[in-house]
């Protein structure tokens, strides 16, 4: 892999920003929430202290009214907007007000009504009893209290006057109890003969039906029953409220045979009751919003944040403030891809959903049961879902003078706010990482390219500081930089530099040792030549022979290298002219074949070369020659072909030396023209061949600014020795 890919691929590791940033927007939102919470716990506590150290507060929250269970209670809701005493529900459906349902198979009781008195002679069929259901709301504006009756029932029994009894057919039975009454509680019976308006009776002290002009009401039907809606004042209903549907059944035939039926039937059930009524006991208290309680709450009450005060059974007490989105300016909120990248930086954390419903009049949160904790010190509260919003919720509980939780302060604040400031921080910290990992990605691919640039160069460099030729260029670049790149270049220049101070030693080495060693030669052949004049035993003279030969090889040596050393000097000396390379080639050529066998030198000079002229030494160029064909000769089997060529390429002029014979070795081409190396057969010991002839053809080749390569032939048949002259840039 490229240097610049591995770059790129560790440029990756800046995608680090992003999650590290996005990890510390969930601690920074964490830690919000967490410090939301314990705001919320501190207005809670403030608001519990505060009804806590009012006498009159906790005695209005130790009454007895909140011992009841709840589910026996009615809860008066508060409104302020004006209602239409019509029997219509139109007015109520626009208050979004949850009323409580009663269902004739779990809330039913059947038995005599309790102020009328039984009929005997009741007819009816044997059909069972249809089953019935009401939904009563209530309201309380100003100083009435409004109800609302939605009555389900398949078969509708209106009063029928002639009965004698109070309500005859399907009716509303009203409990209420006030401090000053002696029996403890009053009923009322709302009946009505047809749709339209209702009449309200009762029975005094004598038992005497009496007409309730202040309970006005007006009864409509529907498709599934009928419905009631009624108004009265808070001062007739007392301290308690019970309501309850009492619906008239169907009862089989009996016939009248004695007294003793007359009585069974005086006994029998006429009405079945749906409601919070039970026969013989006072209605159960009703539940509002305490007025001394909610001012005392609204005094801590600010924008976006919700009060509320709950009672030991869960009624809503005290209500202050709203639970609405703030404002969230634009720059603020995410859009689009900020949005989903919002909601993947935070995850999606999942909260209980919040199980408070005001609509109902009760706080039915975990929070508000108070009284299962038992550490005063206790914090309440937590997150929650509420629709798409999350709500933070804390509850306190508020004490009374033992320590027992006797009601709680829920606090509610959603994550607006909070939700604003995340949002401007994940804007910033999106907007910043994103500069930041661009700029981190383009400076480290702007590095990657720096780095994989020296590197090229420097390998370039190391390409180039060999030729073709094996000979070590002396242009090797040195780097100033102070990196490891920088010391790898310098390290390599010196590397270089001590092998091209070695080559140049080797390539003197022959003409050193041919001046060092041509004296004591000299001494040993003037030695073995008198030691032929002195008599000798003939092994004596054998080994004198022996010496003598090696003497002379040694000489040849000396004069080989010498020869080597000579055309150096000649080659430092030389002069160039301009010359027919082409008829060079020729008389050469010529020459050759008088002292070769007949026809085995071939003379090709190409008609692109004719007027071939060099700027060169043309006494060098024939010696390159000599040394070219001589090799040809020696390795050219009898009867095979030695060509000399010469042709025109492009930009040098192409001259070529082939001969049939042995192929080159394959680790031996690039050393060919290198001192002292030769392929010759070792064997032959009457021929010294030291490899100086080829190395004398580069030298030359050199000289004239050339090139000289040695390949087989293409269809593997001998060797082709080919020399590149330059072409002259004008003539003279």
């Amino acid at each position: 892999m490229r240097l610049r890919r591995q770059l790129i691929l560790v440029s990756l590791l800046t995608l680090s920003l992003p999650w590290a940033g996005c990890q510390y927007i969930q601690e920074m939102e964490a830690a919000l929430r967490h410090g939301q919470i314990l705001a919320l716990d501190a207005t809670a506590q403030a608001v519990a202290q505060r009804v806590s150290s009012e006498p009159g507060l906790l005695e209005r929250l130790q009454s007895p009214r909140w011992q009841q269970p709840a589910s026996e209670q009615l809860y008066l809701h508060p409104v302020t907007t004006p209602l239409l005493l019509d029997g219509y529900d139109d007015d109520w459906r626009s208050l979004a007000l949850q009323g409580v349902e009663y269902r004739s198979d779990v809330n039913s009781s059947v038995g005599n009504h309790p102020a009328d008195e039984p009929s005997a002679g009741v007819t009816s069929s044997e059909t069972p009893a249809a089953p019935v259901g009401m939904e009563l709301t209530l309201a309380r504006q100003g100083d009435f209290l409004w109800l609302f009756a939605w009555v389900e029932d398949a078969q509708i029994r209106y009063h029928n006057p002639s009965t004698g009894l109070l309500g005859s057919g399907d009716h509303l039975l009203l409990r209420t109890a006030k401090a000053s009454m002696v029996e403890g509680w009053q009923d009322y019976v709302v009946r009505s003969g047809a749709p339209g308006e209702v009449s309200v009776v009762y029975r005094d002290r004598q038992q005497r039906e009496r007409q309730e002009h202040r309970i006005q009401g007006v009864w409509q039907e529907h498709a599934q029953g009928f419905q009631l809606e009624l108004r009265l004042p808070l001062s007739l209903v007392g301290d308690r409220l019970g309501v309850a549907l009492m619906d008239a059944v169907d009862l089989p035939p009996v016939p009248v045979v004695n007294e003793w039926t007359l009585r069974e039937l005086a006994q029998r059930p006429t009405h079945r009751g749906l409601g919070n009524i039970q026969p013989d006991v006072a209605a159960p208290y009703w539940v509002s919003l305490d007025d001394e309680l909610n001012r005392t709450v609204a005094v801590f009450s600010r924008q976006g944040l919700k009060l509320q005060l709950a009672s030991s059974n869960q009624w809503l007490l005290a209500d202050a403030g709203v639970l609405q989105t703030s404002a969230i300016r634009p720059e603020q909120q995410p859009h689009g891809l900020l949005s989903w990248l919002y909601r993947l930086a935070l995850g999606s954390k999942s909260f209980p959903v919040l199980e408070a419903d005001t609509a109902t009049g009760r706080v039915l949160a975990a929070e508000s049961l108070l009284v299962q904790i038992d550490d005063p010190a206790a914090v309440v509260g937590g997150w929650y879902q509420w629709g798409r919003k999350r709500v933070g919720r804390v509850a306190e509980a508020i004490r009374d003078e033992q320590g027992q939780p006797v009601a709680a302060v829920v606090v509610e604040q959603s994550s607006d706010n909070l939700m604003a400031l995340t949002n401007t921080a994940f804007n910033r910290l999106f907007f910043y990482t994103l500069l930041a990992t661009a700029v981190a990605g383009a400076g480290l691919l702007a590095y990657a390219s720096w780095l994989s640039l020296r590197i090229r160069r420097l390998s370039l460099a190391a390409t180039e500081a060999i030729d073709d030729s094996g000979r070590i260029q002396d242009s090797f670049p040195e780097s100033r930089a102070v990196d490891e790149v920088g010391d790898l270049t310098r390290n390599y220049a010196q590397l270089l530099t001590r092998l091209r101070e070695y080559t140049d030693y080797l390539r003197t080495l022959s003409s050193k040792l041919s001046h060092e060693l041509r004296t004591p030669l000299a001494v040993v052949r003037s030695s073995l030549d008198n030691l032929e004049h002195e008599p000798l035993s003939d092994s004596a003279r054998t080994y004198a022979r022996r010496a003598q030969d090696g003497s002379a090889r040694l000489s040849h040596i000396l004069t080989a290298m010498s020869s080597a050393t000579r055309v150096e000097e000649a080659i430092r000396q030389a002069e160039l002219e301009r010359f027919p390379l082409a008829e060079l080639i020729k008389s050469v050529g010529a020459a050759y074949g008088d002292v070769l066998p007949a026809g085995q030198l071939q003379v090709q000079v190409d008609a692109s070369a004719e007027d071939c002229l060099l700027l060169g030494a043309p006494d060098l160029l024939v010696q390159m020659l000599d040394k070219l064909v001589e090799n040809a000769a020696d390795f050219c089997p009898p009867g095979g072909t030695i060509r000399l060529g010469l042709r025109a390429a492009e930009q040098h002029w192409l001259l070529q030396v082939a001969n049939d014979g042995p192929l080159l070795p394959g680790r031996m081409q690039g050393q060919l023209f290198d001192s002292l190396v030769s392929v010759r057969d070792a064997s032959n010991r009457d021929a010294t061949h030291l490899g100086l002839g080829l190395h004398i053809v580069r030298l030359i080749v050199e000289f004239h600014g050339g090139e000289v390569v040695a390949r087989n032939r293409e269809d593997l048949s001998g060797v082709v020795f080919e020399v590149r002259l330059p072409k002259p840039a004008a003539a003279p």
